[in-house]
């Protein structure tokens, strides 16, 4: 199967008679070329029937992407054999008895040398085949050459299309950032390139093999080079991640703990005039309770952090019915007994149990205070139920997945229902309401708001059972309802803070600032009901 050339007489006519045709000899074979080596026994050269004589030549008929070469050889006729066609040449017999005229003796031709070649004479058939073998293996490597290059353009185009279908190691939740959104069109956005812009960045961020990328460089960045190629992690020993956020915040902000503990202060008599509280809960830093994993950098690392914490210690500890609450030797013990249990290697946030530890430092606060039953004393008591698949923010920040799970704990209270609802808030992230009931079960009455931020996940759940009125609330909530003057009603306000957050936080509640004066009015408003845990 293929494609013929059959390449044509110089002196054949473009449409050669039917009659008389000279016939063609098998497809794919050669012909005699005269009666020389190479020709072929099984297939004699063809009778020509023409008038005229032709010189020897080949009779290719061109295809136009050949796949197979045809050539007819039609050799010079013979000059001993005579045409049939040609009437025979007749001689008449001299006159009997008449003898031969004499002549002069018939002279005998001198002989020539040949001539020599030249480049304008007619070329031997060895040559036209040659040069038609010639031209014939270009053409195929031509459409070969073709073919490949249709073959890789096929390939490359299949490869982009795939970087698209690609599986993204991680869910795109998981990410460490949003995803940027396709735009809506507008004409100025056309005219100013902005679209084009954003639809560039919204392809890239759901490029799969781009995570594929960052993966890879991160893993050889972790366990290569003992390093982090985002800022925003620092490794210690045995690999383990910290934020730089530990190091960076408390150097940023001021830290004077005494205009603090004065506005505090007040707002505490302010709130015994009306039956209501306040308190602070400091939660450690990961850096802080695993120091030791930080090596040798950690006094550099942790010199803003440790005057933090010391100043603050100095204030405020040792006074477990103060107005600020702090936890760093229960969660060093904890970590210290069971190391790695309490803070997840590769997160910055603590594990449940982290947590537990840290809800018993808040309700053994309340029991001091007198806010919360002395039946509650150890609360709360927990037990471990199953295990989930860790956060690992620090990972994703290098670019790194780990399918990793901590251990969670869960409160079992018999006798005490539990009702839970989101409400709608400013930032979106909703205010998480919790109310719970017991007939028996010792109980945290009154309505309590906690200011939160993302080491609360985990707690949440874990205090929720001892309080009848739980309402949990996120930072930038708290903040925009500061500057609009609207704060929820409460009987108890916690606020929640996290170590590196505290010295910018704790500015906040000093005399004059707006959240200190915002706090001052709702703690001024008598409550309905008296916070008693009897």
């Amino acid at each position: 199967m293929g494609r013929t050339i059959i390449l044509p007489d110089d002196d054949e006519p473009p449409n050669p008679p039917g009659e008389g045709d000279r016939a063609v000899e098998p497809i794919g074979s050669f012909g005699r070329f005269g009666s020389g080596p190479g020709a072929s026994p099984s297939h004699p050269t063809p009778v020509q029937h023409h008038s005229q004589q032709r010189p020897s030549g080949l009779a290719v008929r061109v295809a136009e992407h050949p796949d197979r070469l045809e050539v007819i050889h039609h050799p010079a006729p013979d000059p001993a054999v005579a045409d049939p066609t040609e009437p025979a040449e007749t001689t008449e017999p001299d006159e009997p008895g008449e003898p031969d005229e004499p002549g002069p003796a018939a002279e005998a031709p001198e002989p020539q040398s040949p001539a020599p070649p030249t480049k304008t004479g007619p070329r031997s058939a060895t040559q036209e085949l040659d040069e038609l073998l010639a031209r014939f293996s270009a053409e195929r490597r031509r459409r070969r050459s073709v073919r490949a290059a249709r073959v890789l353009v096929a390939l490359f185009a299949a490869a982009l299309l795939a970087v698209w279908l690609l599986k993204p190691p991680l869910p795109w939740g998981a990410e460490n950032r949003d995803r940027a959104a396709f735009p809506h069109v507008t004409p100025s956005g056309l005219l100013s390139g902005a679209d084009s812009k954003q639809t560039d960045e919204a392809l890239r961020d759901r490029l799969a093999l781009r995570q594929y990328v960052t993966e890879a460089i991160g893993q050889a960045s972790r366990d290569r080079l003992g390093t982090s190629l985002n800022p925003a992690v620092v490794l210690g020993r045995h690999r383990t991640p910290f934020l730089s956020e530990d190091f960076t915040l408390p150097c940023r902000f001021d830290f004077d703990p005494a205009p603090v503990d004065a506005g505090l202060q007040r707002l505490t008599g302010i709130a015994a005039g009306t039956d209501k509280s306040i308190m602070v809960a400091i939660a450690p830093d990961k850096s802080a309770i695993m120091s030791a994993d930080l090596g040798s950098r950690a006094d550099a690392l942790l010199a803003c952090s440790d005057q933090v914490r010391r100043q603050t210690e100095q204030t405020w500890g040792g006074h477990p019915d103060g107005p600020v609450v702090i936890s760093w030797d229960q969660l060093q013990a904890a970590h210290d007994t069971r190391p790695g249990s309490v803070f997840q290697k590769g997160d910055s946030h603590w594990t449940s149990e982290g947590a537990l530890v840290w809800s018993k430092t808040v309700i053994d606060a309340l029991i001091a205070r007198d806010e919360a039953p002395e039946a509650l004393a150890g609360a709360p008591k927990a037990v471990q139920v199953q295990d989930e698949k860790a956060d690992n923010d620090l990972y994703r920040l290098m670019g790194i997945s780990r399918n990793t799970t901590v251990p969670v704990y869960q409160v079992l209270r018999d006798d005490v229902t539990i009702r839970a609802k989101t409400e709608k808030s400013p930032s979106g992230r909703g205010v998480a309401v919790f109310r719970a009931w017991s007939t028996t079960a010792p109980m945290i009455k009154g309505r309590t708001l906690v200011v939160n931020d993302s080491f609360i996940s985990r707690a949440e759940g874990l205090l929720a059972p001892y309080f009848t009125h739980l309402e949990v609330m996120h930072w930038s909530d708290f903040l925009t309802a500061v500057q609009q003057d609207d704060l929820p009603g409460f009987d108890r306000i916690i606020i929640e803070t996290v170590q590196r957050g505290w010295p910018q936080r704790a500015g906040w509640l000093a005399e004059g600032q707006p959240m200190h004066e915002a706090l001052a009015r709702e703690l001024a408003t008598p409550t309905k009901k008296k916070p008693s845990g009897s």
